[in-house]
């Protein structure tokens, strides 16, 4: 009986915690065109919002980067740990990148010379970064959209949108349109001002580098998770991505995990 007990227990919090995620199937839900355009519009303010982020917040930002061979063996790390500490005065100043901020503290490990010439950090210079890849009208017109839900959870109410690559010939000037065009995934859209705050895609087929003479992508995944300060600004509190393929004739693995804790106001 009391087996029982607990196994009904156990359904009920099972419930009520995947209750968050479920979709009312008869719930008016906006135009998915009307979402993009929204968010469209929203992201031209991103730049400005990561500058106001850094200026008035305190926080620690974690990095972490691993090459493996194929058998899965670790061959390099690289980690990093930096602060933003803004000082209590700021100026405005022109958005730039972070690298560049003269707030910036990184804590490097003993082992950072050794790996600054190493594949750990070559592989970490082309992580995907999301500032190269604006959310504008251009990457919009590449793929289908289509709503799949309301979601609630975490003091979030969110708009759920999977998108994938239009099926026509699409416009390619390089690497970057070659991924672009081959990637599918989930955007979940916060409803209040339509910023995204989560995403998920991966890699449709694989990418060949220079006919395969220098490489081949065969799986990439991306995704991350932003918060909304309680004035409005929002940030990335995870981001990872997996890259496995080959270089040259090595098959390589490389993972990147980034974080930002320790999040408070200083301005």
């Amino acid at each position: 009986m009391k087996s029982l007990r607990r196994l009904f227990a156990a359904g009920v919090v099972a419930w009520s915690l995947s209750s968050c995620y479920v979709c009312d199937a008869e719930e008016v839900l906006p135009a998915v065109d009307d979402i993009i355009k929204n968010a469209v519009k929203r992201s031209e303010a991103e730049a400005q919002n990561d500058m106001d982020f850094k200026q008035k917040y305190y926080f620690v930002r974690s990095k972490l980067t691993e090459i493996r061979n194929g058998e899965g063996e670790l061959k390099k790390s690289d980690s990093r740990i930096s602060t933003n500490a803004p000082s209590k005065t700021v100026t405005a100043r022109k958005p730039e990148a972070e690298s560049d901020d003269p707030s910036v503290k990184t804590v490097r490990s003993p082992k950072d010379d050794q790996l600054a010439s190493s594949g750990a950090k070559k592989v970490a210079a082309r992580k995907f970064d999301k500032n190269q890849f604006e959310f504008n009208d251009d990457l919009v017109g590449r793929y289908d959209f289509k709503m799949i839900c309301r979601e609630a959870t975490n003091g979030y109410s969110l708009l759920v949108v999977d998108f994938a690559p239009k099926k026509k010939k699409l416009p390619e000037s390089g690497i970057k349109d070659r991924v672009i065009n081959r990637v599918a995934g989930r955007i979940w859209v916060d409803e209040r001002d339509f910023a995204i705050k989560q995403c998920s895609l991966h890699l449709l087929e694989s990418i060949s580098i220079i006919g395969g003479l220098v490489g081949e992508a065969q799986q990439f995944d991306y995704s991350f998770d932003r918060e909304r300060t309680e004035d409005g600004l929002w940030y990335v509190r995870d981001s990872k991505w997996f890259l496995e393929g080959r270089e040259v004739i090595v098959h390589r693995k490389a993972e990147y995990h980034e974080t930002r804790t320790d999040v408070r106001k200083v301005n």
